[in-house]
């Protein structure tokens, strides 16, 4: 019965039935996919976004592009040393252009680390949380533009 012919389609092929079982066809790896999920996370999109740009479920996308989900960290980092990898390939072969924009991209990336390592980082200072009561008595201390008290008289 699984071998028998339905019929014939527009184009007179024959029309099988599935093989499957029931419900929609599992979605399977695809590098394409893969790429863009990888892309994504170096721009640093979160799951969900990602998982909406590529046309997938935020499950669907965790459960299949799971190694790529794993990745998402370090998928900047990643993809810089692959472009850097590319241009020393190519200059390699004798690409003075290449050398030339290797050159760059690698001063740009230490500014850039250095910048980060150099920036000031805010103390952490412990502040206690308040009470409702102390909400509401430091709230009746300032003073509404409408019930302002009026101005002391000028005394000269």
């Amino acid at each position: 019965m699984a071998d028998e012919i339905l019929g014939t389609d527009l184009f007179g092929d024959p029309v099988l039935p599935r093989k499957e079982g029931r419900g929609r066809p599992e979605i399977l790896w695809d590098r394409s996919v893969s790429n863009k999920v990888l892309i994504a996370f170096a721009r640093g999109l979160t799951v969900a976004k990602t998982a909406k740009m590529v046309g997938l479920s935020t499950p669907t996308l965790r459960k299949v592009y799971f190694s790529e989900c794993a990745k998402r960290k370090e998928a900047s980092e990643r993809l810089e040393l692959t472009q850097l990898a590319r241009l020393n390939d190519q200059a390699e072969q004798g690409s003075v252009a290449a050398e030339k924009e290797l050159f760059k991209q690698l001063d740009r990336l230490r500014m850039r680390d250095q910048h980060v390592a150099d920036a000031p980082r805010p103390k952490k200072t412990a502040t206690k949380a308040l009470g409702k009561k102390e909400q509401q008595q430091l709230a009746a201390l300032e003073p509404d533009a409408l019930y302002d008290p009026p101005p002391p008289p000028r005394l000269n």
